[in-house]
């Protein structure tokens, strides 16, 4: 099963980035998947698109905010439009907020973290931020090194559209986009990502998923 994971990962990313090496270490595939930019695009949503590997169902886009499920978990992805068009400074939260893995990653003009803690429950619960988007996620042991690169792919891979971005902000009026704000600083573009978070986490994830035995 887990040798299966490795092949397709393996394959996955050498299609989209050329010869690659991904094991089970997360410095070994985040430095594999972040030495270039991906060029591919499979998907537009508002503002932006992305390519979505293939393995990754995407179960809804709801303008900024996508959810994904990679094999028997899900992934939350909130892209910031707005702190993209206005090149907002990033605010880092430090290695002391995660007890596993903390690794900032900068690649050209992009910059982020990421960071995983491990839970009570010997599970993990995973946020990247990136590229003016952030995603949230849970993984186990077995498959946290394939849900980190796929999600690492789909941040890399996001391409934002200058004009339409503009568009949206001169059209907006009632719902606050319009505010200038930076990732991972409340207020606008947390309560955005939370109350989408709580609209799904409960009942995705708060109950242990099992993998499936075939």
């Amino acid at each position: 099963m887990y040798k299966k994971t490795l092949i397709v990962i393996i394959v996955m990313v050498f299609v989209l980035t050329g010869c690659t090496r991904i094991t089970d270490n997360l410095d070994d595939t985040v430095n594999e998947i972040m030495k270039d930019e991906i060029h591919n695009v499979n998907t537009v949503s508002t503002g932006y698109e992305l390519y979505i590997p293939i393995g990754v169902n995407q179960v809804n886009d709801s303008q900024y905010n996508q959810k994904f499920k990679i094999k028997d978990r899900y992934v939350y992805l909130y892209v910031d439009t707005i702190s993209y068009y206005y090149k907002n400074t990033l605010n880092y939260k430090s290695d002391s907020d995660y007890d596993y893995y903390y690794k900032e990653i900068k690649l050209n003009d992009k910059n982020g973290y990421i960071g995983i803690n491990k839970l009570d429950d010997g599970t993990f619960f995973g946020e990247v931020v990136y590229n003016y988007s952030k995603s949230e996620f849970y993984a186990d042991d077995e498959n946290l090194s394939f849900i980190l690169a796929n999600v690492l792919i789909m941040q890399n891979s996001i391409k934002y559209n200058d004009e339409l971005i503009k568009v949206e902000l001169e059209n907006s009026t009632s719902d606050g986009r319009e505010v200038k704000y930076e990732l991972d600083k409340p207020v606008d573009s947390e309560s955005t990502f939370s109350k989408y978070l709580q609209e799904y986490v409960a009942e995705d994830d708060t109950k242990v998923e099992l993998p499936d035995d075939n």
